[in-house]
């Protein structure tokens, strides 16, 4: 399996695939005595995500996003320009290979570094938001995002809004969401999830809105340490 490294390219966090890799060195961030102390939160999420094998991609993920936005407060303490990153993410596989449970961490990670203000999980699917006329699609999806505010949403088998073409509701469903997260990018997370085939091709279906997602991982095999 490749490992992946992790680039910053025009603001967005982007997770790049290599052949080969230089183990990362996990003391970077806690060179300077005590410092564990004040990196509590990563300390404390990668004891919780050491539970299971199989999440080395996700781990190193947390730890970049954990690394931006801990100089992102550094320097905003310093009167420095900060930029903000949204951090929608496609997260892609089989059922039981951790989606959610890298999801629900995901939201009280986020909570505990500020970026989410309440850090709640709403998990939902299709039927959660797709309605039955003409305009109760958009109905629901917003009653859906106002739910979710503050924290991660959730759409399980999210390739499903775009399975029954241009007429579908779903649709409608896809537009309410992509206005929300230009509208309210930074007040709550969106993650879409689902089998890696089919959110390959939702992908290409939406691949106008690609940028608005600027995390895709892959999931393959998890398993929790007794």
């Amino acid at each position: 399996m490749n490992n992946p490294t992790y680039v910053r390219k025009k603001g967005r966090i982007n997770v790049v695939l290599t052949k080969k890799q230089d183990e990362l060195d996990d003391e970077l961030l806690f060179q300077q005595e005590g410092s564990e102390i004040e990196h509590d939160v990563l300390v404390r999420f990668e004891k919780e995500l050491a539970e299971y094998v199989g999440l080395e991609e996700i781990k190193r993920l947390v730890k970049e996003i954990y690394a931006w936005l801990y100089i992102n407060e550094r320097r905003e303490k310093e009167g420095l320009k900060v930029t903000k990153q949204a951090l929608h993410m496609i997260f892609k596989g089989n059922p039981g290979t951790g989606k959610t449970t890298v999801a629900r961490l995901i939201a009280s990670f986020l909570h505990e570094m500020g970026v989410l203000s309440k850090g709640h999980f709403l998990e939902v699917e299709r039927a959660d938001l797709v309605g039955e006329y003409i305009g109760h699609t958009a109905q629901k999806t917003r009653e859906v995002l106002k739910k979710a505010h503050g924290g991660v949403l959730f759409i399980d088998e999210a390739y499903s809004l775009a399975r029954g073409g241009e007429k579908d509701f779903g649709k409608e469903a896809i537009d309410t969401l992509v206005k929300a997260m230009e509208d309210h990018q930074h007040d709550f997370v969106l993650i879409l999830a689902g089998y890696s085939r089919e959110m390959d091709y939702f992908c290409h279906l939406i691949q106008g809105y690609r940028h608005d997602f600027p995390l895709q991982l892959i999931f393959l095999i998890i398993q929790r340490i007794n």
